[in-house]
């Protein structure tokens, strides 16, 4: 047994929004906000998030579990250095409640990237996807530097994913056919060892959802990883995110073009685009649940689909 207690992993609405309210009590003593739960479901989660409004503003306050004690700190750090460096990429960090684990920050005024998308024409697609190309070039121009690519530390870790599934740790789909792909991409090692690359900090969980569409532009949310990645695995991301929301056969390539469009270069030879879009995929593929959710299917789908393209799908 873990010997975690009840409400350490998880919160339910009511318990964080009890929580929230002695923060906000604190730090806006006199205000009394009305608090609107923005995941929209009363499900217990490692992080309740709410819109806490009044007559005259309103902002965003996030809810850690006791066990999220270092993912609340680690993102708090990163969003503050983020919005410090790029203010309107990114929410500004209003307070944090070391003790209750209470992080408050800007409301972001609009809809995320996968409701705009949701349902809308080709070339109104391809505009939205083509800004977070933009918005994503910006955000790893923060950090971005030339570096000569390192394959080997990619292909172990495809080699533990399937580890964990001989072991029993996790259930890859169609894991054969995985072994295979891992086994063409270890093909094009020799061929992409040291060939000009970039590496920059990466988000490492960018999908729609965290970027959110105001007036301004687009806003980024739920920064953590501080470490340096190779772009493609956030460009990749967001491919599949994008594909996955649509019934169009020909998005693919559709989608890769607008947020390459907005991106620019990828910085790295063609052979190792091709190899690092297949090898972010594969990860998406081995994450995909026995029992998958009809977005994680849907995002599967697309992840084999980024895997069968023979050519780059971001410009070198």
């Amino acid at each position: 047994m873990s010997g975690k207690q009840p409400g350490e992993t998880h919160l339910t609405p009511a318990e964080a929004r009890a929580i929230a309210r002695a923060a906000l009590a604190e730090q806006r003593p006199g205000t009394a906000f009305g608090l609107g739960c923005l995941k929209n479901t009363d499900k217990t989660q490692r992080a309740q998030v709410f819109c806490a409004a009044s007559p005259d503003t309103r902002l965003v306050v996030k809810v850690y579990a006791p066990a999220s004690a270092e993912k609340a700190r680690a993102q708090v750090a990163r969003q503050r250095s983020i919005a410090a460096a790029w203010p309107e990429g990114a929410p500004e960090v209003l307070f944090f409640d070391t003790t209750r684990l209470v992080l408050g920050m800007a409301y972001a005024d609009g809809p995320s990237l996968a409701a705009v998308l949701a349902n809308r024409a080709p070339e109104d697609a391809a505009c939205q996807l083509e800004s977070a190309g933009r918005w994503l070039g910006a955000f790893h121009g923060l950090t971005r530097e030339a570096h000569p690519f390192r394959p080997k530390g990619h292909i172990a870790w495809l080699h533990r994913l399937l580890e964990q599934h001989d072991s029993g740790e996790r259930a890859i789909p169609e894991v054969e056919v995985f072994r295979y792909e891992v086994t063409r991409l270890e093909t094009m090692v020799r061929t992409v060892r040291g060939t000009p690359s970039q590496r920059t900090v990466t988000h490492r969980d960018l999908h729609l959802a965290n970027l959110i569409t105001t007036r301004e532009g687009l806003v980024g949310l739920d920064f953590e990883n501080d470490k340096p990645d190779a772009p493609l695995r956030d460009l990749v991301a967001l491919l599949i995110d994008a594909v996955a929301l649509s019934d169009d056969t020909e998005a693919l390539d559709r989608h890769a073009a607008a947020l390459s469009q907005g991106y620019g270069p990828a910085g790295s030879a063609p052979e190792t685009i091709i190899f690092q879009q297949r090898l972010f995929a594969l990860g998406v593929w081995a994450n995909t649940p026995p029992e998958p959710s009809r977005r994680q299917a849907a995002r599967y789908l697309a992840a084999r689909q980024v895997i069968a393209s023979e050519p780059a799908l971001f410009a070198s």
